[in-house]
């Protein structure tokens, strides 16, 4: 990796990390994190307006957005599903955590991107990680052996929903900003995101609610949305100058400040399971991202 791309990789985890412990915060995550990525989007609109008008996709870049804005719909949908039945520091290292690990494994057999042994050692590490965070919950390591625990735990079973999905839309938009300006790129997956999410959680909250989450945590709702488009944007923007398989893995950093955030912010309780859990975790981030 690159010193800038290393540079762009941690302002994004503090703010990734950030976002989320905003929207695990909040009695109603689902609602918060739309209005994050609603905010976002408007909040980058002119600037995205101008590059449209200057510089727009060619029809090959229109058909990756097309393709990220249908797995962001389905991201937003269970990572606010998984903070409503799950502790952030639960959720955010499961879901990261198995994004990480899948991450290089569709970069070397969908991308043909190489990863050294070194790196082997980090994914193995990472894995383990998960392993240990995911058992730290309720039925422990039966949460792993038996498929029906995974299902009655609604906060695993949508983080590692959401895991999957990471995987998938880090590798397609790798090469989404081959053709699109990453800051256009992530206004149109950040709005098409939340407008397509809309009518999925409209389902489960009236319009009152809606309006009284506007109404009173708007100021949330900006700097949430600040967060993750500067989030995202960063790694987009180093997609361009490493591969997605040292990019996506280094930025699973984000995990070990999610869980510091967890405790000190949230007060959550975390175990010495799932705190070593996370530490592995950051410690084969960082032998992925050395790797050669």
């Amino acid at each position: 990796m690159t010193g800038l791309a290393v540079a762009l990789v941690l302002i994004s985890a503090i703010a990734h990390a950030s976002w989320n412990l905003m929207v695990r915060r909040s009695n109603k995550p689902e609602l918060t994190n739309w209005m994050m990525a609603t905010c976002g989007a408007l909040l980058a609109s002119p600037i995205a307006v101008y590059m449209f008008l200057t510089n727009p996709p060619s029809s090959v870049g229109w058909w990756y957005i097309l393709g990220t804005v249908i797995l962001h719909i389905a991201y937003f949908f269970t990572l606010g599903r998984a903070y409503k039945h799950g502790d952030l520091s639960l959720v955010y290292p499961i879901a990261r955590g198995l994004g990480l690990v899948l991450i290089p494994v569709v970069g070397v057999t969908v991308l043909g991107e190489s990863v050294s042994i070194l790196a082997g050692f980090g994914i193995i590490a990472i894995f383990t990680g998960v392993v240990m965070v995911g058992s730290s919950s309720g039925t422990g390591f039966r949460v792993w052996l038996k498929p029906k625990s995974v299902f009655a735990d609604r906060g695993v079973l949508f983080a590692l929903a959401t895991g999957m999905l990471i995987a998938a839309y880090s590798t397609l938009d790798k090469r989404g900003v081959e053709y699109v300006e990453p800051i256009f790129y992530m206004f149109c997956l950040t709005l098409g995101g939340s407008v397509g999410v809309l009518p999925i959680i409209a389902r489960s909250y009236a319009s009152r609610e809606f309006i009284v989450e506007i109404r009173t945590r708007w100021r949330i709702g900006l700097l949430g949305g600040m967060c993750q488009f500067l989030a995202y944007t960063l790694v987009l923007s180093a997609f361009r100058l490493s591969p997605v398989s040292y990019i996506g893995p280094f930025r699973e950093l984000a995990i070990l400040i999610g869980v510091v955030l967890a405790v000190l912010v949230l007060k959550e309780r975390v175990t010495r399971g799932r705190a070593a859990g996370a530490m592995a975790i950051g410690f084969g981030s960082l032998l992925v991202a050395i790797a050669p």
